[in-house]
């Protein structure tokens, strides 16, 4: 194997060819450097746009959730003022049924009266009644709904009964009998009324019916 001798012009040539290969290799490191920004600056855009977009999907959900629930809002409100009108109108017409007759459940009233109310700033305690009717001995208390539920039943034979007993002292020694009447009963509202001895009074287009069988003096 013949020897090589490194004289100083091969040396300069190694010395040459290193410096060619370090620039090629640098040339080529930036060319990757410069593609990976270029990469990198496109990722930011697109993540850019999908953020922006994401954000224009999200006010756009918020604006509609918005939206749905003012005309939720507004059509609960619509709901309840025509049920409060109708509830109104029950009232009105049993209350009318009531004083042209004065007579309830076979008994004979002398008095009779439409949202009944007292307060009783020392016991903390008020209360209010749809139809009272009143002779020498007997209390008609009469509550009117819309639509009346099993819950309207409970309150009525429990905290309205109890109230009025406490705000109206000076007939604490009458009997008392209870009625309710609406437009609507729920099955099990009509069933409880019935079963606590609660007569059920129900309006319809034409006129007031009244089933007062089984009714409870209280």
């Amino acid at each position: 194997m013949e020897e090589i001798k490194y004289t100083p012009e091969i040396i300069l040539q190694m010395f040459a060819e290193t410096d060619e290969k370090i620039k090629e290799v640098s040339e080529q490191i930036k060319k990757n450097s410069d593609a990976a920004d270029r990469r990198s600056a496109e990722t930011d855009k697109q993540i850019k746009e999908v953020s922006e977009q994401i954000k224009k999907n999200s006010d756009a959900a918020d604006k509609r959730s918005a939206e749905t629930d003012k005309k939720i809002k507004e059509l609960t409100r619509n709901i309840g003022g025509i049920a409060e009108g109708n509830g109104k109108m029950a009232e009105q017409m049993i209350y009318n049924s009531l004083e042209r007759d004065m007579k309830f459940a076979g008994i004979e009233f002398y008095y009779i009266e439409r949202n009944k109310k007292r307060k009783i700033k020392l016991l903390n305690l008020e209360g209010e009644y749809d139809i009272v009717l009143t002779n020498g001995d007997t209390i008609g208390i009469i509550e009117t709904k819309y639509q009346v539920r099993k819950k309207d039943i409970l309150k009525l034979i429990t905290t309205q009964l109890e109230n009025f007993r406490k705000l109206f002292k000076e007939y604490e020694n009458y009997n008392i009998i209870l009625g309710v009447g609406g437009i609507f009963f729920d099955a099990e509202a009509e069933k409880e009324a019935k079963a606590k001895g609660i007569a059920v009074i129900k309006v319809t287009t034409e006129n007031v019916e009244y089933f007062t069988e089984g009714i409870r003096i209280y």
